[in-house]
Parts: C-alpha cells; sequence; structure tokens
C-alpha cells in the first residue's frame, strides 16, 4: 500500500482517487446541505451516492482497500457498534430514528474522506468547498425559533441550528486564518484574511459560544508557529479585524454576546445529570431516542457533547472506540512538522478545534468540515511513510544509475 500511495510522487497509480471523483463527493455534499432549499430533496437519494462513491472508492483502492482505511477502523467500530446496540437492544429502526440512521452516511463518508485524504492538497480543496457551500446557504439566514437575539437558517437546510452554522464557519475562520499567515503570495493573504473575518461576522450573528472560543484558541495555536517566523501575517489579520470592527460588522454580534455572555445555557447543568445516567446503564445506555436529560428548573436536554452522548445512547463500548480515535489523532498531530508533512501547519491548530467543537455537539463529528480534518490528520502517517519511499526508490535509481558492472561507478568505467 505504501508503495502504491508513494507512486503519486513520482508517477501517477490506478489506486489511489482521481480528481473527479473528489469532485463528485462535494457535489454530494452540496445536495445533502441545500438539496432541499432547492427543490431537489428525494428519499434516499444521499445515501445511494454516497454508496456508489464507496463502491467506486473500494474498486479503485483494490487490494489496499484494508490498509488505505486502516486510520479509520476505530470510527467505523464506533459507528458499527452504535448501531447494533441501538437496534439489537433498544429496537430502534435504521429508518426511523434520526440519530440511528445519521450513522449510516457519516460511516460511508468516513471511507470516502479517508481515501480521498490521499491526493494531494485535499483538505485545502475541501476548506474551499466548505466555504463555499456555507455562502450559499446565507441567504436563508432567519431568526432562530422567532428569537432576534440569535441567527440561524431555514429548516430545509442540513446545518440551521445556530450552533451547526456557527462550528460551520469556525472552521472557515481557522482554516483561512491560518492560511493568511502561511501564504507567501500577498493577494492571498489579504483574500484570505478578508474570508476569515466574513466568516468570524457569521459565527457572531449565531451568537453561538462554543465556535467562537473554540476558533480563537485555536488561531492563537496557529499564531505561535508564525510569530516564530515574522509578525506580518498576524498585523494583517489584526489591521483587517480592527477595519471590519471600525465598519461596525461586529457591533450586532458583539451586543448580543454581551447580553448572552453569562446566561447558562443548561450544558454545565446537563453533563454531570447526563453523565450519571450513563453510570446507571454503562454498557448498553439507554438508548438514542431517550438521551434528553432533564435539568433542574428546565425541560429536557440533550448531553451537547459528542463523548457524552455516545455514552448515555449506546454505552461504553462505542465511547471506547470513539475516545481510542481521537488518542490517535492527538498521537499523529503531535509527531506531524512542516518537514514531513506540508499540511502540519492547518492540522496542528484544526484538530483542537474540532475536539472542542465535538465537545459542545452531539454529532458533529458526522459533519462533512470535521471528517475532512480528521482524515487528513488520521491519513497524514500513510503520507508521511509513502513520501519516505518514494524518496528512497528514487535515490536508489539514482544510485544504480550512477554505477556499473560489479558496482562500479559508470564513470570509473572509462
Amino acid at each position: 500500500m505504501i508503495a502504491a500511495v508513494s507512486d503519486q510522487f513520482d508517477r501517477p497509480s490506478k489506486h489511489l482517487p482521481s480528481p473527479s471523483l473528489e469532485y463528485w463527493y462535494y457535489a454530494q455534499v452540496f445536495y445533502s446541505i441545500m438539496g432541499s432549499a432547492f427543490g431537489l430533496s428525494i428519499d434516499l437519494l444521499g445515501v445511494a451516492m454516497l454508496a456508489a462513491l464507496v463502491g467506486l472508492c473500494v474498486i479503485r483502492m483494490g487490494r489496499y482497500s484494508a490498509a488505505m482505511l486502516r486510520p479509520v477502523a476505530l470510527p467505523l467500530a464506533c459507528g458499527m457498534s452504535f448501531i447494533a446496540v441501538q437496534t439489537l437492544v433498544h429496537g430502534e429502526s435504521l429508518r426511523s430514528g434520526d440519530y440511528v440512521r445519521s450513522f449510516v452516511p457519516w460511516m460511508m463518508g468516513l471511507v470516502i474522506v479517508q481515501y480521498l485524504s490521499l491526493r494531494r492538497g485535499f483538505l485545502h480543496r475541501a476548506a474551499i468547498a466548505v466555504l463555499l457551500i456555507g455562502l450559499t446557504t446565507l441567504p436563508y439566514m432567519k431568526s432562530f425559533h422567532n428569537d432576534q437575539s440569535r441567527t440561524s437558517l431555514e429548516g430545509i437546510i442540513a446545518i440551521a441550528n445556530p450552533n451547526d452554522l456557527g462550528a460551520w464557519f469556525g472552521f472557515c475562520v481557522v482554516y483561512f486564518a491560518v492560511l493568511g499567515m502561511e501564504t507567501r503570495r500577498n493577494w492571498i493573504r489579504v483574500i484570505s484574511c478578508l474570508v476569515a473575518v466574513g466568516s468570524l461576522v457569521v459565527v457572531s450573528l449565531t451568537v453561538s459560544r462554543a465556535p467562537l472560543i473554540a476558533a480563537a484558541l485555536s488561531v492563537v495555536i496557529a499564531f505561535r508557529r508564525v510569530l516564530k517566523r515574522g509578525f506580518f501575517p498576524l498585523l494583517s489579520l489584526i489591521v483587517l479585524t480592527w477595519i471590519a470592527f471600525g465598519l461596525g460588522w461586529f457591533d450586532r454580534g458583539a451586543e448580543l454576546y454581551a447580553q448572552r455572555g453569562l446566561e447558562e445555557t443548561g450544558r454545565f447543568l446537563v453533563w454531570p445529570a447526563a453523565f450519571d445516567r450513563f453510570l446507571q446503564s454503562p454498557l448498553v445506555g439507554v438508548g438514542a431516542d431517550n438521551v434528553n436529560t432533564s435539568i433542574a428548573g428546565g425541560r429536557p436536554i440533550t448531553p451537547h457533547n459528542s463523548f457524552i452522548f455516545l455514552a448515555v445512547a449506546s454505552g461504553v463500548v462505542p465511547l471506547m472506540f470513539f475516545i481510542a480515535y481521537w488518542v490517535r489523532l492527538l498521537i499523529e498531530v503531535l509527531e506531524v512538522n512542516a518537514d514531513s508533512h506540508e499540511d502540519a501547519p492547518f492540522l496542528i491548530p484544526l484538530l483542537p478545534y474540532c475536539f472542542l467543537i465535538a465537545f459542545n455537539l452531539n454529532m458533529v463529528f458526522t459533519v462533512q468540515w470535521m471528517m475532512a480534518t480528521l482524515a487528513a490528520v488520521s491519513g497524514a502517517e500513510v503520507i508521511r511513510r509513502a513520501r519516505r519511499a518514494a524518496v528512497e526508490r528514487v535515490d536508489g535509481r539514482h544510485r544504480s544509475g550512477n554505477r556499473g558492472l560489479h558496482g562500479l561507478p559508470a564513470r570509473g568505467r572509462a
């Protein structure tokens, strides 16, 4: 498998993803997010598109399928064990249960994005696709449940909830802020910083605190690397943000955040209560349809935490697979650096952003921007090993080309 992946560094390989396969995936993502808004929603069409893409991926991977998909073995095990517990123990249906049904396209998406991550530049193209798809949702903005203090999307959009919308554009904030810092081209720096600031405006309108805090912390992590090289990229981002504040782009968002800043949304109340429910049924949980947990003085709410959600819904087995996956991602991102992987400056701040969002939302790990990021992180080891193999192969050819009979240098035969 390493030899097959390393082929992309000296010649094309039939086992690697093609550009058309990647673009068809982005078309499927667009359909899954915006299909209903354009009147294109057909029952099970999105799943059928994913299934077709999975089939194409497996065909192209051929005998290397198992090795190429090894990085997603843990989340796939998490998904399969979750569905097994829900259907066999709690009697949930794959068609009627919203939570259970979401795991099927997630697992198919895992196969696709992990395979696509073997293409050079996948993370960057995926980020641009996320931005463009996000921009198509903006005409559908509205107040959240008649609450004028928060902005959401029309219910026909797949990321209608303010938290989901904020997390989507929070990813754009982090990615394009890092791109503005890392690029050596000033025009790309200016555009990237403008996109980051514009995305931050959208996040501020959702008045969702988790994406704002997660994006801020992740950008700070990225700053640490930039400040070692120079102050100009950071200065550019600060100046553009200051101009945006001066133009009043953040006035509304700042006012709403100030009102909501100390408001208790229920997370810190529901987390311990939901964890207690997990302790009462640690092996199989209480079922996905019963994850809503009552809190003092309020209506029952979901855990708003991916880890606690899995624990309460399906018990310890899916939870352990999920935790092991994140531990593996952490180990991988700690091992990457700019010398071994050109995407290291992006992976290092994006993984903390993903983790912080997962710690505040139930099933955000099934959303495409996070899947692409985690696939890029988990596939980094495969890419690094493939590149080493390609370099060694080229070096071997170079050495053999400069040797004559009996291993003597060719020029020594004259």
